[in-house]
């Protein structure tokens, strides 16, 4: 294995700070992006294709815009300024509820998503990838080249993962 080459085992993610603002002073002024391997990326976007996205009610889907292939935080600022505005034509004021799920990947129980999947009919042996693919999960993060020790991932889904916004949009 050549000397610059960081080698990342299947089930461990490269977790790289990325600033959301400038200047950033706390954690949660970073992003954490997830580097997963290539084949494991291509292989869950497969069964996100392929099973899990058919299995989904576009009910399910409908009034959602974010976690999913097509939409977008945009789209749905226009619908809400559209909804607003129709709605203050007729009424003095309009009440809006906003529910922020900005940390919905670090919330998604395993324990609960696996039989909301087995009841939308995903398949089992795809529910079984599914499984393993949450089980003995690890992240690493990395700053200014240097490593933290690997971290073990138990109530969450890696965040940059190709199936990961599937899973997420379903299990909310």
């Amino acid at each position: 294995m050549r000397k610059n080459v960081i080698h990342i085992p299947l089930l461990n993610a490269l977790v790289t700070p990325v600033p959301k603002i400038n200047n950033p002073s706390t954690f949660s002024h970073f992003r954490p992006i997830s580097v997963t391997p290539h084949i494991s990326r291509l292989t869950e976007k497969n069964i996100v294709r392929q099973w899990l996205l058919p299995a989904i009610s576009p009910e399910v889907l409908r009034n959602q815009y974010a976690f999913k292939p097509i939409g977008s935080t945009t789209a749905a600022l226009v619908f809400l300024m559209h909804r607003v505005t129709k709605l203050l034509e007729d009424n003095d004021y309009v009440r809006c509820l906003m529910i922020d799920f900005s940390k919905a990947f670090d919330t998604v129980d395993h324990v609960i998503l696996i039989p909301k999947l087995i009841k939308i009919g995903v398949s089992d042996f795809i529910v079984n990838w599914i499984c393993s693919f949450l089980t003995g999960r690890r992240q690493q993060c990395k700053v200014n080249g240097r490593l933290s020790r690997p971290a073990g991932i138990g109530l969450s889904i890696v965040q940059g993962s190709g199936i990961g916004h599937t899973i997420c949009c379903y299990e909310q």
